[in-house]
């Protein structure tokens, strides 16, 4: 397997899942019980955190892996789904597609600021 394609491939899809996150974000300011949106988040947290894993990428696996784990708990119905939720989600939305441009560019370390992103 040719690893410059599977890479391609992990960032073209992980591209796409953070767009359908948004979209279910977006379904769920009018929608917040909507359980194929909240599924959706979810999921493309899962996904993203299982790929960027394969490859190692560490700071990808360990920021999605807290958005999933607060999902999963959305999921279990301990955390409401509500307009800060949402804007928080959005802003991690965010923060992966810059991560993943950086994957993208070759970059191997984040720039100081980045890298503390989420922290918190």
């Amino acid at each position: 397997m040719n690893l410059d394609k599977a890479l391609q491939a992990f960032i073209e899809e992980s591209r796409e899942l953070l767009l359908a996150m948004e979209d279910a974000l977006l379904t769920l300011e009018t929608a917040p019980g909507d359980a194929d949106a909240i599924n959706a988040v979810f999921r493309a947290m899962h996904t993203i955190k299982g790929t960027a894993g394969l490859f190692a990428f560490d700071r990808i696996v360990s920021f999605t892996h807290v958005a999933e784990s607060v999902m999963d708990r959305v999921r279990a119905g301990e955390v409401a789904v509500d307009d800060r939720l949402i804007a928080l989600l959005l802003a991690c939305k965010d923060h992966l597609a810059t991560l993943l441009d950086g994957v993208a560019a070759g970059e191997e370390t984040l720039a100081p600021d980045q890298a503390t992103v989420g922290a918190d």
